[in-house]
C-alpha cells in the first residue's frame, strides 16, 4: 500500500501547492523535476502542518535548490518558533532518508545558528535580516522537521546524528527550564493520517459532553457549561490546531500565562476551574442530542463547522500534557460557552471573535506597577524630566529622556557585574519579574538603587548597543564568530564594559565616558579570542544562556586584563 498512499499524498500536495510554489529556478527539462516539486510541497506542508499557517505563507518558506545546506524550508511563526525542514520525496515509499542527508541537515541547522550565511544559497540570503533577528531573539524556539515519506523510522546512525545535535543545541546549563530545540518526525504514516483528517482551512464537526448546560437564547442561541479535562485532551488529540482555524490568536508556545497553566494541572488540578477564564467556541450549527433528554447534569452537543476563538491556551496546554498528568487531567473542569452562528448576521461570527481576542493578557511584569521601587524611581525621574515608563502601553515611545521597565532591567543586570544576571538578561528577561519581593529582582531593583543610577545605566547601555551596531553594519561579512559574537554574546559584551566604566549614582550623565569605544573594542577582541580557545565548538546561541560557560568566559577575560 506504500506507493498507493504515497500517490495519493502527492495529489493532495499537488493541488495545495503546486499554483504558490517557487519553479523557475529549476530546468524545465528536468526528468526529476516532477520529483523536486513534490519535495518542496512536502517541506511547505510541514511547515504547514506545525504552523497552521495559510498555504502561501508555508509556500515562501521554501529554501530548496543549489547550496540549500540540507534545508529546504525555514519558517519563523508569530508565535516565535522557527522552523527549519528537510523534505524527502521517497516515490516508491518504502525506507527511510540516507543517514548522509540527516548530517547534511545537521550541519546546515548548526551553520544557521552559528549565523555562517555564506554557506546558503540566495533564497536565505534575502531573509538574512529576519532569520539573524529570530535567532537572537531570546525567547525564540527552534523546531526541527524532518517529513519524508518512506515508510520506516530513522536509523540508528540518523538517530544518533539528531539527538546528539539536540542535546548541543539544547545545552543551556543549569536554570533552563525547558529546552529551546525540538525534533519531530513527519513519516508516510503521519503525513498520511493528517491528511484525510483534512486540511487546517477543513471545517471541522464535534460532538461534546456539557456538564450542567444551560441556554442562552436571546438573540442568539449559544449553551454553557463546564467541559472536563479529559474530553479537552480527546477534542486536541482528533484536531489539533485545526481547533483554532478561525481564531486570531492561535498556539502561543511559552508564555507566563503558559507555564501556569502547566503549574496548575500539575499540582491543583481541581482548581483549574477557578483560575482560568473558559474557552469559547463559534458553530454554524448546534444540535443537542436526546441523549438525557431535558436533563441539566450533562448534555451531548453536536456543533458544526466549530471553532474556539477563545481558549487556545487552555486546550493546548491541558492537551499536551495530558498523557504526563493523566491523573490530574481527570480533576479539570474548564467553563465553556457554545454560540451558535445560525440566524445571526454575516458578520457575527468576526465579531465574536474579535471580542474575545481583545482582553490583554496579564503578564507578571505588569505588577511591577504596584512595586513601591518602582513607582519611588518613577517620581525621582519626573523631577529630573525624566518619564520611566512602568506600564505596558502601546503609545510609550523610548527617546533620549524617555525609556521603560524593560530597559532598565537589562541595563541594571548587565551593568550588575554579575554575569548570572547578564546572561539571565539574555536568557529570559520575564525571570526577573516573576517575584517581586525577592531573587534577581530585588537585586536590582531596592532602595540602595538611586533613580539617576538606573538612568545613566541605561543610556550607557544605549551607548554600547549603538557601537555593537555600527560595528555590525561595517562588517563586510555578516556572518563568522565575530559576527555571532556581536549577535549572541550582546549582554556579555555590555557586562564586561560596564565593568570598565564608572556609572555616576547621584549626577545624570551628560556626555557618555571617552573611553567607552576603546573599552569595547578591548572587550570584543578578548571574548572572540577566548571563544576561539575555549569554545570553539560551542553553540553562540546557546553559549551566552549558559551561566557556567559565561562565568567561564568571564574568568578567562579578567586573566587577559
Amino acid at each position: 500500500m506504500s506507493i498507493l498512499h504515497v500517490n495519493q499524498i502527492g495529489a493532495k500536495l499537488t493541488a495545495l501547492f503546486s499554483d504558490k510554489l517557487e519553479s523557475t529556478d529549476l530546468n524545465p527539462n528536468d526528468s526529476e523535476k516532477d520529483q523536486k516539486m513534490l519535495t518542496r510541497a512536502l517541506a511547505a506542508y510541514a511547515v504547514y502542518n506545525h504552523t497552521a499557517c495559510t498555504p502561501e505563507e508555508a509556500a515562501q518558506s521554501i529554501v530548496d535548490g543549489g547550496d540549500d545546506n540540507g534545508l529546504d524550508a525555514i519558517y519563523y511563526s508569530p508565535f516565535k518558533e522557527l522552523i527549519l525542514v528537510q523534505s524527502k520525496w521517497i516515490k516508491n515509499g518504502s525506507g527511510e532518508p540516507d543517514s548522509s542527508e540527516i548530517a547534511k541537515f545537521c550541519a546546515g541547522i548548526e551553520d544557521l545558528i552559528n549565523l555562517n550565511f555564506d554557506r546558503f544559497n540566495s533564497k536565505v540570503a534575502k531573509r538574512q535580516t529576519e532569520i539573524t533577528s529570530a535567532i537572537s531573539s531570546f525567547d525564540t524556539k527552534y523546531v526541527l522537521v524532518l517529513a519524508y515519506t518512506g515508510d520506516k523510522g530513522l536509523a540508528e546512525h540518523g538517530k544518533r546524528k539528531i539527538e546528539d545535535l539536540l542535546n548541543k543545541l539544547n545545552d543551556a546549563g543549569e536554570g533552563a527550564v525547558e529546552d529551546l530545540v525540538s525534533f519531530k518526525k513527519l513519516d508516510q504514516g503521519k503525513i498520511y493520517t493528517s491528511l484525510s483528517k483534512g486540511l487546517i482551512s477543513d471545517p471541522i464537526d464535534l460532538e461534546i459532553g456539557i456538564h450542567q448546560w444551560g441556554k442562552y437564547g436571546d438573540p442568539f442561541a449559544a449553551y454553557y457549561g463546564y467541559i472536563s479535562g479529559e474530553e479537552i485532551a480527546k477534542l486536541w488529540n482528533e484536531h489539533g490546531r485545526k481547533l483554532f482555524h478561525r481564531n486570531i490568536r492561535n498556539v502561543l508556545g511559552k508564555t507566563d500565562v503558559n507555564e501556569e497553566l502547566v503549574l496548575t494541572i500539575q499540582n491543583s488540578p481541581d482548581r483549574f476551574w477557578y483560575f482560568n477564564n473558559g474557552i469559547t467556541i463559534i458553530s454554524d450549527m448546534i444540535e443537542k442530542s436526546m441523549i438525557g433528554g431535558t436533563n441539566r447534569e450533562l448534555g451531548s452537543f453536536k456543533l458544526k463547522n466549530a471553532s474556539i476563538v477563545n481558549g487556545a491556551q487552555t486546550i493546548s496546554n491541558i492537551g499536551e500534557n495530558a498523557e504526563k498528568y493523566s491523573d490530574q487531567t481527570k480533576k479539570i473542569f474548564v467553563l465553556i460557552r457554545c454560540i451558535s452562528l445560525q440566524n445571526t448576521p454575516s458578520e457575527f461570527g468576526n465579531e465574536v471573535t474579535k471580542a474575545n481576542n481583545r482582553q490583554n493578557r496579564i503578564e507578571n511584569r505588569d505588577f511591577v506597577t504596584q512595586d513601591p521601587e518602582q513607582i519611588r524611581l518613577r517620581e525621582e525621574l519626573a523631577h529630573d524630566n525624566v518619564n520611566y515608563n512602568i506600564a505596558r502601553l502601546d503609545t510609550f515611545i523610548r527617546s533620549k529622556t524617555a525609556f521603560d521597565v524593560e530597559e532598565a532591567t537589562i541595563a541594571l543586570a548587565c551593568a550588575s557585574g554579575q554575569v548570572s544576571l547578564a546572561v539571565q538578561a539574555k536568557r529570559e528577561l520575564g525571570k526577573f519579574y516573576e517575584n517581586l519581593s525577592k531573587g534577581i529582582y530585588k537585586q536590582i531593583f531596592n532602595p540602595s538603587v538611586s533613580s539617576r543610577y538606573v538612568y545613566n545605566t541605561v543610556l550607557l547601555n544605549r551607548e554600547i548597543e549603538k557601537i555593537i551596531l555600527e560595528r555590525i553594519a561595517s562588517l563586510s561579512r555578516k556572518s563568522g564568530k565575530e559576527y555571532g559574537t556581536l549577535i549572541h554574546g550582546n549582554r556579555m559584551l555590555a557586562m564586561l564594559i560596564f565593568k570598565k566604566l564608572t556609572i555616576n549614582a547621584s549626577e545624570i550623565m551628560t556626555v557618555e565616558p571617552p573611553n567607552i569605544q576603546f573599552a569595547f573594542n578591548e572587550v570584543k577582541e578578548k571574548m572572540i579570542q577566548v571563544i576561539n580557545t575555549h569554545f570553539s565548538d560551542n553553540f553562540l546561541a546557546t553559549l551566552f544562556k549558559n551561566k557556567s560557560k559565561c562565568d567561564q568566559l568571564d574568568a578567562e577575560i579578567a586573566k587577559m586584563d
